[in-house]
């Protein structure tokens, strides 16, 4: 049975928040505040899910050694259904990740969560920077308690590192996360966010933008009776490329919405949705990462060929992005004939004038 690589938007929408809690982190602390109990009233989970879902995208990770994994040992507890295990591992994810963080990290807290969605069990960790935690410092009442949860309500952009954990193995990935504190890093998060959550990248930026731009390439080939008549289907795998070259961190909507243009509505949404569906199905959907500049000046550059005959052959990048397949070394068949093949629905002949 295939593993899962994406969160559908079926699995989003069904999210239920089963667990949660969060303790507070303060820099200059030694220690966390911790909380034994949270109550969310409608609105607040209303809230939360919203944010849960909105984290859904990431870079997907891998344990790099699950065995020896302190993360992967208190996600195993929170799953547990014993009394007091969900609290416990909180309290020992919060203190490792301000452990780890002791240099950097803001004040704030660190949410944790247990999730279900369908069959699915998954722990979600969201740091929220907010200076309002300094009235803990002097208060813990119930007010100081509300007052904090009154204002992640009122500020969305406080989610500054999230992580969602899946230790079932029915998905390609164990972690997927985000960092909005970095815009540089090749794996998208900071790397001592990494070594809290022990994690290597599945693939690399490198090899995430090659899927990219080479998918939409495939998608527009195989839907080009369906795509705009008055648009060569190479057109979209050059927005794609443009939008690589000009991204800072790779966002799947973005990305959609520039490939596709399209002033039939109708069309435009069909299309939208098959090639989000595609992308579902090569695993790029909901990654974040930043495009491999390199890659994509590679892709660009202009090849031509000459056949003996005259026939001239031009295309950019990787002949096999072109559905051009090139006798490899020369190689000749028994008639010493070189064979080239492309893959095309249709020759446009083009007027260069005299």
């Amino acid at each position: 049975m295939p593993k899962e690589s994406v969160l559908t938007e079926a699995e989003k929408q069904s999210f239920v928040i089963e667990k949660f809690i969060f303790h507070i982190i303060i820099q200059e602390e030694l220690v966390p505040l911790y909380l034994d109990e949270i109550t969310l009233t409608a609105v607040q989970l209303d809230f939360f899910k919203k944010r849960f879902v909105e984290v859904s995208e990431g870079t997907q990770f891998k344990f790099a050694d699950p065995d020896q994994s302190e993360l992967f040992r208190n996600c195993n507890d929170l799953l547990e259904d014993a009394e007091g295990n969900f609290l416990h591992a909180s309290k020992k994810i919060t203190y490792a990740f301000q452990a780890q963080h002791s240099k950097n990290t803001k004040d704030g807290v660190l949410i944790t969560a247990l999730v279900s969605s369908g069959k699915s069990k998954l722990v979600f960790l969201l740091k929220l920077d907010n200076q309002i935690v300094y009235h803990y410092k002097v208060s813990r009442n119930r007010a100081a308690l509300e007052e904090i949860k009154n204002t992640f309500v009122e500020d969305k952009k406080a989610i500054q590192k999230a992580a969602i954990i899946d230790i079932s193995g029915d998905r390609v990935w164990q972690v997927l996360a985000t960092d909005r504190s970095v815009r540089s890093a090749e794996a998208g998060i900071t790397e001592y966010f990494a070594k809290f959550l022990g994690v290597i990248p599945i693939e690399t930026a490198t090899t995430l933008t090659k899927k990219a731009f080479r998918g939409v390439g495939r998608w527009a080939m195989m839907n080009q009776m369906d795509l705009d008549p008055d648009q060569e289907s190479s057109s979209y795998k050059s927005r794609a490329v443009s939008y690589l070259a000009n991204a800072t961190i790779f966002k799947t909507k973005e990305f959609i919405d520039q490939v596709i243009m399209d002033e039939d509505a109708d069309r435009k949404d069909r299309l939208t949705k098959s090639l989000k569906a595609f992308l579902d199905d090569i695993g790029i959907s909901g990654q974040s990462f930043k495009p491999s500049k390199s890659t994509l000046s590679s892709s660009t550059t202009k090849n031509i060929r000459q056949t003996a005959e005259g026939l001239k052959l031009e295309w950019e990048g990787d002949a096999r992005d072109s559905n051009l397949q090139l006798p490899k070394d020369n190689e000749r068949d028994s008639e010493g004939m070189l064979k080239i093949v492309i893959r095309t629905s249709e020759i446009r002949n083009i007027d260069k004038g005299r």
